[in-house]
Formats: structure tokens, C-alpha cells, sequence
């Protein structure tokens, strides 16, 4: 029997994680309220994962938040919502190209994601 990691839902639910990948990148996932605005940041000061076939590259925007509109993972041939572990993210983003109507980024598969505290309200 296979025992499924639980997906984390973004989209549907407040928080901040740290999703790590195989390649060694590393995602601040950040969510302000069930179906509120939702950010990614790739963070790329990370080390380079231990995977030669998964190279870190360079992208667009990289260390700045950028709107997500959607995240998903593949199980077998069934796309659903939120972030697995062990299973590629996909994040549907804001066009970062402006003949785009949006952008997809897909990761290598995801390592772990770490629950992060809230950020402090500087008011």
C-alpha cells in the first residue's frame, strides 16, 4: 500500500512555506487568507541539490514575489491542487512575459516544504 503525502492548498489556505526542491531551489510560498493573493518567491541563494540531473538555473525574476494564480502536482495522469512531496509543483503565474497571457513553472520534484511563522505586522 502507498501511503500519500497530504498536499498542502496555497490557494485555499493562509500560511508561509519553504518548499525545497530536488534541484536545491527553494520556494517562499506565501498565502494571506483562503482565496486571497498568493506569492511565490524563488529563492535562489540555496545550495544545488545533489541530483546532477537536475541543474539550478537562472529565471525570470528570481528573488522577487510574484502572483500566483494557481499550484498543482501530477499523481499518475490526474492533475490536482496543492504541493506534494515527491511529486513536480507546478505554479501558474502571473504573464512574466508580455506577450504571455500567464506563466506555468514546473519544478523538479519537491524535497520538503516547511511551515514558516507569520511575518510580525509592522504597523
Amino acid at each position: 500500500m502507498t501511503t500519500m503525502n497530504p498536499a498542502i492548498d496555497p490557494m485555499r489556505t493562509p500560511g508561509r512555506w519553504l518548499v525545497t526542491t530536488v534541484s536545491g531551489a527553494m520556494h517562499l510560498i506565501e498565502s494571506t487568507a483562503p482565496d486571497g493573493t498568493v506569492t511565490a518567491t524563488r529563492v535562489t541563494a540555496g545550495p544545488p541539490g545533489d541530483d546532477p540531473r537536475f541543474p539550478r538555473g537562472t529565471l525570470r525574476r528570481d528573488d522577487e514575489p510574484v502572483l500566483v494564480t494557481g499550484v498543482q502536482h501530477l499523481t499518475e495522469s490526474t492533475m490536482s491542487n496543492g504541493i506534494v512531496v515527491g511529486e513536480d509543483m507546478y505554479l501558474y503565474l502571473e504573464p512574466l512575459d508580455p506577450a504571455a497571457d500567464l506563466t506555468l513553472r514546473r519544478t523538479t520534484p519537491v524535497l520538503e516544504v516547511v511551515p514558516l511563522p507569520p511575518v510580525p505586522d509592522r504597523g
